[in-house]
Parts: C-alpha cells; sequence; structure tokens
C-alpha cells in the first residue's frame, strides 16, 4: 500500500514539475531570444528554486529526481520531433530541380496602346496549413533588359552597413517594376478575404516555394565544394548561377529565371511585403551565412528585438517553414542581426 501511494506521489511531482517548467518555458520564450535549449534549462531551474523555497528537505529531494525525469522527457521529445521534422523536410526537398510548373514563359500584354512581352511564372502553391494559391508571377521584358545589370553599378557608401545599403538600393530600384506581381497578390487577396498574418503567410509561401538556386559571385563550382552546396549541385547541376555581383539577384531577374538563393529572395519577400505597408526585416547571419526575413506581427516564434519592435524570424528558401521557426542548426537567435527595416 505504501508502495502504490509512494508511485502516485512521484508522478504528482513529476506532472507538476513538468506543467509549472512549461509554463516558465513558455514565458521565457516569449519576452527572450534566447534558444530553446536555453530557455528549456532555465525554466527548469527556476522551477526547482521556488520549490527549494517552499518545501522541505526530504520533499526537495524527490523533485530533484522528478526533475531528472522531466528534463530526459522535454529533451528526448524535442530530440525526437527535430529528427522527424529534418527527416520530412529532406523528403520534401529531395527534388530541387525545376519542373513544368516552373518553367517561364512570354505572354503578352496591351498597356497604353502597346502590346509587351512578359516573362511569366504560373504558379500553383500551397501556405503552410495547406490552404491553395494560384496567380502569375510576371514581369515586363523591357524592364528585365533595364535592370538585369543594374546592380553592376551600385557603389556601396558604408562598408559597415554595406548589405542593408545594398538591399535597400536594390529594393528601391526594383519595386515600381514589380507592380504586375502586386496586383496578382491584391487579387488573390480579394478572392480569399485574408486577414493581415493570412496574406503574409501567403507572399512567403510563394516564394518559399521557388526551389532553391546557388547565386554565386564567381562561377558555378564543379568541384571541391561544401557539403550542402554539394549536395544540392549533383542532384541539380542547373541550380546555379554565376558571375552575378555580390552574389545577389535583384528582384526582377529573379522573376524572369527563377534562380534565388536566400537573400534573392528576402530581398524579393521584404520589396513585396513592404510595398503593402508591412513592418518586416532583412535579418542576417555572418556565422550562419544566411539571410531570412522577420516580421513585425502579433504571433509567437524565434524573434529579434530591434529598435524596441519584436520582430519574428522566418525562413524563406523552403517549404513548410512557418513564422517564428528555423530548423535546429539555425536557431541561436544570438547569431542573427537586423539590418534593414521598412519602418
Amino acid at each position: 500500500m505504501s508502495q502504490t501511494k509512494k508511485g502516485s506521489s512521484g508522478c504528482l511531482w513529476v506532472f507538476v514539475l513538468g506543467l509549472l517548467s512549461s509554463i516558465s518555458f513558455v514565458t521565457i520564450r516569449s519576452f527572450f531570444n534566447l534558444s530553446n535549449g536555453v530557455a528549456g534549462v532555465i525554466s527548469i531551474i527556476i522551477v526547482l528554486v521556488f520549490f527549494k523555497m517552499v518545501l522541505e528537505a526530504s520533499s526537495f529531494k524527490k523533485l530533484i529526481r522528478s526533475g531528472t525525469i522531466v528534463f530526459i522527457i522535454f529533451y528526448g521529445f524535442q530530440f525526437v520531433l527535430t529528427i522527424l521534422f529534418n527527416s520530412l523536410l529532406s523528403e520534401n526537398n529531395e527534388k530541387t530541380t525545376i519542373t513544368s510548373e516552373e518553367n517561364i514563359s512570354e505572354t503578352k500584354i496591351i498597356e497604353d496602346q502597346d502590346t509587351l512581352i512578359l516573362y511569366t511564372s504560373n504558379r500553383v502553391w500551397k501556405d503552410n496549413y495547406g490552404n491553395l494559391y494560384k496567380g502569375d508571377l510576371s514581369v515586363r521584358k523591357k524592364d528585365y533588359n533595364r535592370l538585369k545589370n543594374h546592380i553592376n553599378s551600385y557603389q556601396p557608401r558604408y562598408k559597415k552597413t554595406f548589405w542593408g545599403d545594398l538591399y535597400n538600393y536594390i529594393e528601391y530600384t526594383d519595386t515600381p517594376s514589380l507592380d504586375l506581381i502586386m496586383e496578382t497578390f491584391i487579387k488573390i487577396n480579394k478572392e480569399k478575404k485574408l486577414n493581415q498574418m493570412e496574406f503574409a503567410e501567403m507572399v512567403v509561401s510563394c516564394i518559399q516555394d521557388i526551389p532553391y538556386s546557388f547565386v554565386f559571385q564567381k562561377k558555378c563550382p564543379t568541384k571541391n565544394y561544401d557539403l550542402t552546396t554539394k549536395h544540392i549541385l549533383e542532384d541539380c547541376p542547373e541550380c546555379c548561377i554565376g558571375n552575378i555581383k555580390y552574389g545577389i539577384q535583384n528582384p526582377v531577374s529573379f522573376i524572369k529565371n527563377l534562380k534565388g538563393d536566400c537573400d534573392t529572395r528576402t530581398v524579393l519577400i521584404y520589396s513585396i511585403l513592404k510595398h503593402f505597408n508591412y513592418d518586416v526585416a532583412i535579418v542576417n547571419s555572418i556565422f550562419y551565412r544566411h539571410s531570412i526575413i522577420g516580421i513585425n506581427i502579433p504571433t509567437n516564434g524565434l524573434h529579434k528585438i530591434y529598435n524596441g519592435k519584436k520582430y519574428v524570424l522566418w525562413e524563406t528558401t523552403a517549404k513548410y517553414f512557418k513564422v517564428g521557426y528555423l530548423s535546429p542548426e539555425f536557431n541561436d537567435v544570438t547569431h542573427w542581426n537586423v539590418i534593414l527595416t521598412s519602418k
């Protein structure tokens, strides 16, 4: 009989500690830029310190044992979820070759009694919640010819703010020529009656759906590349464009050929969301050699605080990444820095 009572008490401690640790974890993650691992450890320590102050020594020893169990369960569960997520993401990104759906066609429109040629991609995609969207991404041929090499003439002003200044210049120069894309998203918004978060989700998932391609300042490598580059280029040699100044395509060129790496995508998304009056940021990491966006909108997840505002981070290079979530190899927010904001 006593053994049964002891076991029930142990289970109760595990439940109480787990519940309070979860509440503490959510609170810490909401207010501080900490990784899941660090936030988990701190939350458990806080709860243990609290119980140390209110419990007797014998009861606290039981709590320590329960805390160890909670710790193992928490990180074991997180480890399993990470493996499952990476496995799913790997399966979804196995085919990086450009399919017929990603083909660019030449279409025509009449503007001011003049026939113009467009570069058009007929997009069909789902957002991260399974909602289906259709729309054309188009740019005028004359705009592409005018803008395709404009980055080559960019003259940097300050080395310290080089990337932010470059992105700002690209957005300012290209956005007027993205008006046909803006019209597509306006049409979708009218049909679907999207709220602020749903509209942002629709836009970001549209660009996430475009297969990843490398954009190199030098020629595309044929050997001696790192593991990430090797994984993509061995399966898809054409998923690369080389000899591009600063290793970034301007948005109009990206829409014309659908060859986009991380910051090529972030600048396009930044330009679109800024046009629709979102408070959006481009967030870069020298440590990870990567670029993502941040969005100041009421939602939870990994974020950066910049000028007193909370920018929730958003991966743009692959499908199925929801706002506020980064893959484990990129999720230490201390390595990310906001370098450009729309407001």
